[in-house]
């Protein structure tokens, strides 16, 4: 495979990225439905170089990182224009935006500490998107507040969910590795 195809889904994650500023402007503008357009061809990326890379083993470092990231500022960027215009209640992107951060600190601890961890996206946090990606876009599509609202509760309850996951996924690992460690000096010992 030469090198364009096997980078496909690093430039669709950089396209994703770029998307985001685009977003604003045309939010800024009060284009809504071009904005609507640029929202929903981030989310049809994010999907594709997702697919893209698993099909062909095209799984990048950079990808691990960007991709999520392209795809959280997304949709951040997303819940603050929305919240700005008064479309959702303003305390929705600070919720989301604070449940994010507390995983990307703890991500970096996973790291820096070179624990053995899988820090990977779980159902409960694909989910979560993607419940957050159709509250967005009933509120674009206009749903009636009430609608829209309760659907963005229910995702900040799924962010919470997720995040608590996360923690008890964590302490089942460090658990699981400690034990294997014991394990091995008892053989070691034997």
């Amino acid at each position: 495979m030469n090198a364009i195809l096997k980078s496909v889904p690093n430039i669709l994650t950089i396209l994703r990225m770029a998307a985001v500023p685009v977003f604003v402007v045309l939010m800024l503008q009060n284009k809504l439905y071009l904005a609507l357009v640029v929202f929903i061809a981030a989310e049809i990326t994010d999907v594709l170089d997702g697919i893209i890379a698993r099909r062909y083993q095209l799984i990048t470092p950079f990808g691990k990182v960007a991709d999520p990231l392209a795809d959280k500022l997304m949709q951040l960027t997303a819940l603050f224009m929305l919240a700005q215009r008064e479309m959702i209640l303003k305390i929705i992107p600070w919720l989301v935006l604070v449940k994010d951060l507390f995983l990307l600190v703890s991500g970096f601890y996973v790291i820096k500490t070179k624990k053995k961890v899988d820090v990977s996206a779980k159902w409960f946090g694909k989910l979560t998107s993607v419940l957050l990606f159709i509250a967005i876009l009933t509120t674009f599509f206009g749903a009636p507040r009430s609608v829209s609202d309760t659907i963005f509760w229910i995702c900040v309850v799924m962010a919470l969910f997720a995040a608590v996951m996360y923690i008890i996924n964590y302490f089942k690992q460090m658990r699981a590795n400690r034990e294997h460690e014991s394990e091995m000096m008892r053989k070691r010992e034997a």
